[in-house]
């Protein structure tokens, strides 16, 4: 083994302690709760996504139990595997001195470094993709051809998590096509056999969606329309900056400028065509798709790495020349972004004060055991005027949150007052409610949505005093929480005040 593979097997490890460690005590992100629920409910596939994190978190807190940790183990698990299997193959592809880089711009990427402790359904997709562009990789440079059908099995357990998967295909058929030497396989069954392997994990989907009255579909074809009323190309920019924020600002320009200067940062034709076709295919697709409509920052996180390879060519060129002010100071920066991203409490520590609103997405861990004691002191209220209580939201944030945090953690209800429809739709016995007292919670002031609903089916609608939170650090509450005691369901139909899918 040489010393560059084991300062990265030492980096891979340094980091996996830290977010063991550090996973364990940060409280859940909103949709780490959301998931968690989906663990409590395995299903073939669900409202917004496929099962694929829904089983990986299953699998942790069987391990380590319905815990912060238990609920990010596999993630961390993943993330480490992941950034093994992205250190190998540019090692195959680019040298070791490369793939260093590319391990550490990975590595200090910050949403990439975030997404690596955090349960989301990026985290199997993430690792089922860096494992595939290895298998292929391999059957590739070492002409194995029964490597193609391991790579059709982790492309349909990626799909199984995430859509974005299938990403993958145009990107191999283009590899394929550029490289002389690889067209060969094109007159082959091989990729066509393992594109079929593939295919399979549409199936969890398809059967879902079809028990389920067509919810998934009808969830993304609302997805895809979202704010198409805008001027063309107004979501555009706000693309791009995402993407800094991403990897980094000096990093994500170092991106963009290797894309148009490749050739002369990567003399190989083959590597040269893998970066371009692992990135163009999901570029080309993001940016139409942020020309007509609003993007979500982590769409196109695979694309990274492949479009990172010129960029850690680069950073590894100026670093061994002796002109190190560039990755020096993309360093430094990211560096600073991963421990606001990892610390949001420190800028009050240091007696800075930050404006609360750009970082409510930081916060989201925040508050927990505050907001829920008084939740659950409310929940008291009810239960001493004689009534058997429920818990509910309008909204599958709010609900995961009090299912994970509540004594008990108990499952908690959908209520869908001017809202639209998620996976609550599906676990929620609103007959059951029927004659129950409901604390009812959100996270906005919903005076004008779901409260003129809800005094139509309660006897008795008594909103508590919102609760703001505030943190050290911020100008203002990091998160509000708004407790309403509702007397006495009546019972309604559900579609009646569906607000979209």
């Amino acid at each position: 083994m040489t010393r560059t593979t084991r300062s990265a097997l030492l980096l891979i490890g340094a980091l996996t302690l830290f977010r063991l460690f550090y996973g364990a005590q940060l409280g859940l992100a909103w949709d780490e709760a959301y998931y968690w629920q989906w663990s409590r409910h395995l299903d073939l596939s669900y409202y917004d996504q496929g099962p694929g994190i829904a089983y990986c978190i299953k699998l942790g807190t069987l391990l380590a139990g319905h815990t912060h940790l238990g609920v990010r183990l596999m993630p961390i698990v993943f993330a480490a595997l992941g950034s093994w299997l992205t250190f190998l193959t540019a090692r195959r592809w680019l040298g070791e001195a490369v793939a260093w880089w590319m391990l550490v711009l990975l590595s200090l990427a910050p949403l990439y470094a975030a997404g690596s402790l955090l349960a989301t359904y990026d985290s199997p997709l993430v690792v089922c993709w860096a494992l595939a562009l290895w298998l292929l990789t391999k059957a590739l440079q070492e002409n194995k051809p029964a490597l193609w059908y391991a790579v059709g099995v982790s492309v349909a357990l990626g799909i199984a998590s995430k859509l974005t998967m299938l990403m993958l295909a145009p990107g191999v058929l283009l590899f394929l096509a550029l490289v002389p030497d690889y067209r060969k396989w094109l007159r082959t069954p091989h990729p066509y056999l393992a594109f079929g392997i593939a295919l399979l994990g549409i199936l969890p989907y398809a059967l879902w969606d079809r028990q389920h009255e067509q919810m998934f579909s009808l969830h993304i074809q609302t997805l895809s329309r979202r704010h198409t009323d805008a001027a063309f190309g107004r979501w555009f920019l706000d693309f791009l900056g995402g993407q800094a924020l991403f990897v980094g600002l000096i990093a994500w320009l170092a991106e963009l400028w290797c894309l148009v200067k490749l050739k002369a940062i990567i003399c190989d034709e083959k590597s040269r065509a893998f970066v371009l076709a692992f990135t163009l295919p999901l570029l080309a697709v993001c940016i139409w798709t942020s020309l007509r409509s609003k993007l979500e920052i982590n769409w196109p996180t695979t694309m990274h790495l492949a479009s990172l390879l010129p960029v850690a060519v680069l950073f590894e060129r100026l670093w061994r020349d002796g002109r190190k002010a560039l990755p020096l100071a993309s360093m430094a920066l990211n560096v600073f972004l991963c421990l606001l991203a990892f610390f949001p409490g420190a800028p009050g520590k240091l007696g800075l004060t930050l404006p609360a609103q750009p970082f409510t997405k930081l916060n989201e861990p925040y508050g927990w055991p505050e907001l829920m004691a008084q939740t659950a002191a409310a929940g008291e209220t009810l239960k001493a005027e004689g009534r058997e209580v429920a818990y509910a939201s309008v909204t599958y944030r709010v609900n995961s949150a009090m299912a994970f945090y509540l004594p008990g953690q108990p499952q908690t209800n959908g209520l869908y007052f001017n809202v639209r429809w998620d996976n609550y739709r599906l676990w929620t016995d609103q007959k059951a409610l029927i004659g129950k007292s409901i604390v009812l919670v959100n996270d906005v002031d919903d005076e004008k949505e779901s409260l003129p609903v809800a005094r139509k089916y309660f006897a008795s609608v008594e909103p508590l005093k919102p609760i703001l939170l505030t943190r050290p650090g911020y100008n203002g509450p990091v998160k509000q929480w708004y407790i309403t005691l509702c007397r006495d369901f009546k019972g309604y139909d559900p579609s009646a005040h569906r607000k979209g899918y």
